[in-house]
Order: C-alpha cells, then structure tokens, then sequence
C-alpha cells in the first residue's frame, strides 16, 4: 500500500503522516511548503518509509506527473486554505484555486494513474447555518448551508467528488471532520481558525495571561490523533456503504479554555489564566459564539468499526505528554510559532 497525502506537512496532515508511517505504510507527502526539521526527524524514526515531494496543489502538470511517477494505490486529500473573514477579501483566488482547483486536479491525477481510493478531508462546517440547531448533525438528514467561502469552497468540493464517483466510477469518500486540535498544530500561515486550545499554548509560550469569556461556547472537538486513525480506517475499510462519514467525537465538549488552561500549569507552572472581567475582552477566540450541534458518527462506527478513542480528559492528558516532551524542539525548529502583534 502505497498513500499520496496532500497537504502533508500541515496540522492534521503531519498527524496522518504519522499514523501511517507508525503501522509501516509507504508515504508520499505532497506540500507547497517543506518539512520542518524537527518533523523530518520525527518521522524518520518511525518503521514507515516517506519522502517529500514539493508541489502546489493547483499545478495540474506537477500534479499529474507526481501521479504517475510514484502510482499511489490511496490517496487522502487534506490540502487546504482554512480562511477567515479577512483572508476572503484579500485572497478571494487563491482560496477557490487550492480548495476547488486542487481538489479536482487530485481527483483527475487519481482516476488517470487507477488509484483504488480516495479519501477526501471535507469539513463539519459545509453544516454552516445549520451547525447550531439543537438536533445532532446527521449526513442524511441535515442539508449543508455553508455560509463562509471556507465552507462553500468544501462543500463545493464534496460535490465534485460525487461527480468523479457517479460519471468515472473513482473510488472517492468525503470525510467532514470536526473541530481538531492536538499534537503538530502550528500556525503555518494557511489556518486562520486555530484551535482553543493552540492559542492557550502560544499564550502560554509567549509568557502572557490567559484572559477565557465568561461563557465558552461548547463544541464537538476531536483530538488530531482521532482524526488520523478514523480516516485512515476510511482508508483501509474494503467496503463502505455510504460516500460521506461524519468524524468527529461526537459529544460536547465544556469548559476547554479552563481546563486547558489548569492542565498546561503542569509544563508552564507560570501560567495565569483568569475569566475576563465585565467590558474587559478575552484573548482567546472559541471559533464562533454559539454553540455547536454534535456530529452522528454512527455510519463511521457501523461501517469502519471506528470510535475516537479520546474524551475531553485523556486527550489533554496526551496533548500535554507531547507538548511536555516536543514543545520547545518543535516551536524553535521553525514549527510554526508566529507573533501575532507584530
């Protein structure tokens, strides 16, 4: 088994290249950026084998001829511009050519070199309007509303790749993941929703207070390392019934900014976090107001045999082994880390 992984050397796509490299597989990491050393070493200690290849996603020469030079049998598709309000306006083109673009130029290079699945890495935010209704979020019966370019651009290519599948016969599955965090979030300079928990840490890192909203919106988090075992059991599973997988942990989480907070004092016994005072303003964004309906991950556990393995409490227990054991080799091997005042 041979995986091409797009957007590789990101957030969520280090966490899959990981997982795939610990259970030995071959991987072929395809990104516009390159490797962070600490990553790279890392990743060379792991029983897998992987090499890195440096290409845009909208380049649909380069893409195709990474295709057809390395034949992967999978592919898993997670290049993407997470982008804010702000970024919309100002890289209104380049958002739609990497999260549409690219999406097709990875389905045609797929179909052209006979690879036997794709697993695209969708968003629970093609929900849009419909994320904050009271009932759980399910594939067949809740109607994606996007309402941000991020979640049109997604749910545009979710639809995309219903068409390879119906006129082509590709073997493509659309996976709307949650909200993630955990080990190998950085800011890279393609997210602008970085997770609650992230901004804490770079607070933290940055030897400034933590100031939480008095009332935290709750949320359907999922742990990154969830996020890799369930697509890669996508990825693995011979026979699926459905073309679109909810992935995410499917109970709300509370309380994260505090908790997070509580737990980091163990790495940064310096720490001070406090609930922001009346007209005071917090400087951790919860990503929205409101609260979030769950996600039915009940196809995912029919079909894959798959349930995230991580609650609220043991996924900060391991974030914080890994932040304990990685943080400062990490953050000054030109993980990510960037100022946001300057």
């Amino acid at each position: 088994m041979k995986t091409l992984l797009t957007g590789g050397t990101g957030f969520v796509g280090l966490n899959i290249a990981e997982e795939l490299l610990r259970i030995g597989q071959e991987v072929i990491i395809l990104s516009d950026q390159g490797l962070a050393p600490f990553a790279q070493l890392k990743l060379e200690r792991l029983p897998g084998k992987f090499h890195v290849v440096k290409v845009d996603v909208t380049d649909r020469e380069a893409v195709h001829a990474v295709f057809r030079r390395s034949r992967p049998t999978h592919v898993i598709h997670a290049a993407v511009i997470t982008a804010g309000q702000e970024r919309e306006s100002r890289d209104f083109d380049r958002i739609v050519d990497v999260n549409i673009k690219g999406t097709a130029n990875v389905l045609r290079g797929a179909l052209q070199c006979g690879t036997e699945r794709v697993v695209y890495v969708s968003s629970g935010s093609v929900y849009g309007e419909t994320l904050y209704g009271a009932h759980p979020l399910s594939e067949r019966e809740c109607v994606p509303i996007p309402d941000t370019l991020y979640s049109i651009t997604k749910y545009s290519s979710e639809r995309i790749c219903a068409r390879f599948r119906q006129v082509h016969g590709l073997n493509v599955i659309c996976v709307r993941v949650g909200s993630v965090f955990g080990p190998w979030e950085r800011d890279t300079g393609v997210r602008d929703t970085l997770s609650t928990p992230f901004q804490i840490l770079r607070l933290a890192l940055n030897g400034e207070q933590v100031r939480i909203a008095r009332n935290e919106p709750r949320r359907d988090w999922i742990y990154s390392r969830d996020v890799a075992a369930g697509l890669i059991r996508i990825v693995n599973t011979p026979s699926l019934r459905y073309s679109i997988y909810n992935l995410g942990s499917g109970i709300r989480w509370v309380n994260v900014g505090a908790e997070w907070c509580s737990c980091l004092r163990a790495v940064f016994p310096g720490l001070q976090f406090r609930t922001v005072l009346p007209g005071e303003t917090a400087n951790v964004g919860f990503l929205g107001e409101l609260d979030r309906a769950t996600m039915c991950v009940e196809r995912l556990t029919s079909d894959a045999g798959f349930q995230p393995a991580f609650d609220q409490s043991n996924a900060f227990a391991d974030y914080l082994a890994w932040i304990n054991e990685n943080h400062l080799a990490f953050f000054q091997s030109g993980g990510g880390i960037r100022d946001d005042k300057k």
